[in-house]
């Protein structure tokens, strides 16, 4: 934990520090050391939380880009009593998980269910090796893509395009077009969509049913997406700082929070 309450006040830990959990009432001292970041931990060695993970100067990194008020902020259910320390949850109600290990499909649909309006965003550097960005993709609103469809390889990359309007009356074979032909339009109207190949993938994340971004440890971060009217999966490039002003300024609307993949 970053925080713990000092004499009632949230605090980060210091040398021979003592302090109560804000989460469920117990004694926590504070971890200081070269090898270790700061941080307070339960005397009695165990974690209230079940859905605690060790901190890391990744989860640090982020968290410190918010209102300290914002960082590890309990959120609790009055129904069923059940609470749990969300990494940041803004003044207008958006959890932001930020998770940087492997994680179970029951446990995200669990924060899922239990968060409601949430992101998540994933320490993608633990896979980065594996995830090789490919063909660039054309802002979704161009007008151009309103009778295109592509035609993507065994490797996600982009081979080609379709028109519906070519197609009609059910020809038994397609009419298609090699993706030169559209290479301008493409590079003009970019806004940072790849398609991907990733190898070993991570399925839970194919499953959530929030908005993921991965972060790969640019000035930009990945957000795991379906390309609209396209039905293929592809990541979006967004500047790390845009994304925490939407963020501060609760620019997601719940329709974009909720299933946004639209896997």
């Amino acid at each position: 934990m970053k925080f713990s309450l000092v004499n009632g006040k949230k605090t980060e830990a210091f040398p021979k520090g003592k302090g109560i959990c804000y989460n469920c009432g117990a004694i926590t001292i504070a971890k200081c050391g070269r090898k270790m970041i700061n941080h307070w931990a339960h005397q009695s060695l165990r974690h209230c939380d079940t859905w605690w993970e060790n901190e890391t100067e990744w989860h640090r990194d982020w968290k410190s880009k918010f209102n300290q008020e914002w960082q590890e902020v309990v959120h609790h259910d009055s129904l069923t009593n059940e609470k749990h320390v969300a990494d940041i949850k803004t003044s207008a109600g958006l959890v932001v998980e930020l998770q940087n290990s492997t994680i179970s499909l029951d446990e995200v649909e669990s924060r899922e269910r239990f968060y409601g309006k949430m992101i998540w965003i994933v320490n993608a550097e633990k896979f980065a090796n594996n995830f090789h960005f490919k063909s660039m993709l054309p802002d979704p609103n161009a007008s151009f893509l309103q009778d295109i469809q592509f035609l993507i390889g065994r490797k996600n990359t982009l081979l080609g395009f379709w028109r519906p309007s070519e197609n009609l009356n059910g020809a038994s074979m397609v009419l298609s077009h090699p993706v030169h032909e559209i290479s301008e339009l493409i590079r003009v109207n970019f806004v940072g969509h790849y398609l991907f190949q990733w190898v070993r993938p991570r399925h839970v994340w194919y499953r959530s049913n929030r908005r993921v971004f991965f972060d790969f440890g640019h000035n930009s971060i990945f957000e795991f997406m379906r390309f609209p009217n396209q039905k293929t999966l592809c990541v979006r490039a967004v500047d790390k700082t845009e994304l925490v002003n939407c963020i501060v300024n609760d620019l997601f609307s719940q329709e974009l929070v909720n299933n946004s993949k639209g896997f």
